[in-house]
């Protein structure tokens, strides 16, 4: 953490973005601890608390003008400097399980939140000029096995998942597994996957109609669906075969009739939507959502039709990061100041989280290689972690030993970070734990 932070550092990438240009009173780690560590509530700092915070820890007096003219388009780029040097930095931290034979666990997905209407050029939200508040959007991926963070970008809401996903698929390597919602999932996104020799794991799109390898044609749903009540299958799993023409490829289909109920409210939920767009359900698409519908390109040997329906799981383990983010840390909540100040605030609070995920990951190594039956909750660590900021600030900044910190901060509370059982469910580590 301190090697990004260490001011020679920051001072290298302050001058290559131009934040710096010539000397100044107000350092670059002065302008960073403060955004770090001055309030992790940005909606409710003023300028004038920032200037008490600089002074305070400092020793610098500021007027608000001052501090309001450095929020600027180079302050901006030198915080996603900042923010990427982190991201580059990775934990040696060996995962648990074997993860065979993935390099890396990739789950992208995200997340919306609104806005003051001031900033509605920047970040259009949906309906047009409407009287509808700005909306921005985050695109955040992360690898499961590793811990680390792969990508983080502020995006328009308006940009849509699948043009995101088309900008990455320069980033897919050999051997990684791909976990990602329908939105993102595209046949060109699945082809790109197959070449590079790695793998994916979703939902089966609903504009898309797999064929049979068995028979070579198109499955026949109602069909199905009558043949596995009969024999009281629990699920399927045969070789389809997707798309057309050269960029065509095979996988597997997993298919898993869901109960009654489930299904109701699937349709009434499909109905609902179709309504409002001024269209209806086709029979086909009705008889569909009997089905839990997976494809993926692994192997039998790799991952079983049981495991795939559980690693699929894991996606929601982004969500609980979102939830992290908003409940815990307020993320979603913007002050409608100068559109450079929302900005650097808002990427300081990220550079703020990714420290503290690095402790997390810490933990929760630490506790599943002495107990390898628990896991730290993200939840209840970013809870505390809200908790000691202050104290962590006085361990970026030198004033206190980090060893010290660990033994007074960190030791204490370890236990009461544990993921709690829930009847009926199974939690992250446990699905990583059976699978692998």
């Amino acid at each position: 953490m301190n090697s990004v932070l260490d001011p020679g550092k920051l001072t290298a990438l302050a001058r290559e973005s131009g934040f710096l240009r010539r000397k100044s009173k107000f350092k670059p780690e002065e302008f960073i601890d403060t955004l770090l560590f001055s309030d992790q509530d940005h909606s409710k700092l003023s300028l004038q608390e920032c200037c008490n915070d600089l002074a305070q820890q400092h020793q610098k007096p500021l007027s608000k003008v001052a501090f309001h003219n450095r929020f600027n388009p180079r302050s901006l780029d030198f915080l996603k400097k900042v923010l990427a040097e982190q991201m580059k930095l990775k934990l040696n931290i060996e995962p648990g399980g074997n993860w065979a034979p993935f390099s890396r666990v990739l789950i992208v997905d995200s997340s919306k939140f609104s806005m003051p209407k001031q900033y509605m050029e920047a970040y259009p939200g949906f309906g047009g000029g409407r009287g509808l508040s700005a909306m921005m959007n985050i695109q955040y991926s992360f690898d499961l096995k590793n811990g680390d963070w792969e990508n983080l970008e502020l995006t328009k809401a308006t940009a849509n998942d699948q043009g995101y996903s088309k900008k990455t698929l320069g980033r897919i390597g050999e051997r990684e597994l791909h976990i990602r919602d329908l939105g993102y999932v595209t046949t060109a996104y699945m082809s790109k996957i197959v070449s590079q020799k790695s793998f994916f794991l979703n939902r089966l799109h609903p504009n898309l109609t797999p064929v049979l390898c068995i028979t070579g044609k198109p499955i026949n749903w109602a069909a199905l669906y009558r043949d596995m009540q009969h024999n009281h299958d629990i699920r399927m799993d045969t070789m389809v075969r997707i798309g057309k023409g050269t960029k065509a490829f095979e996988c597997r289909l997993i298919a898993v009739p869901v109960p009654e109920q489930v299904w109701a409210e699937r349709i009434r939920k499909a109905q609902k939507q179709a309504k409002s767009h001024g269209s209806t359900l086709s029979d086909e698409y009705k008889i569909r959502c009997r089905f839990s519908l997976f494809i993926t390109n692994t192997t039998q040997d790799v991952l079983k039709a049981v495991d795939v329906i559980e690693i699929y799981r894991l996606r929601w383990q982004i969500e609980l990061i979102f939830k992290a983010w908003k409940s815990t840390l307020n993320i979603h909540k913007v002050k409608a100041v100068k559109k450079d100040r929302m900005e650097c605030q808002l990427i300081a609070k990220f550079i703020w989280i990714l420290i503290n995920w690095k402790i997390f990951r810490c933990i929760d190594a630490l506790i599943q290689k002495n107990s390898p039956d628990y896991a730290c909750s993200i939840l209840k660590f970013y809870k505390q972690a809200k908790r000691y900021s202050q104290a962590l600030r006085k361990v970026i900044t030198g004033i206190e030993d980090f060893c010290h910190w660990c033994e007074i901060t960190l030791s204490p509370i370890i236990k009461s970070l544990l993921i709690e059982d829930k009847k009926g469910k199974k939690s992250a580590y446990m699905i990583i734990n059976d699978t692998f």
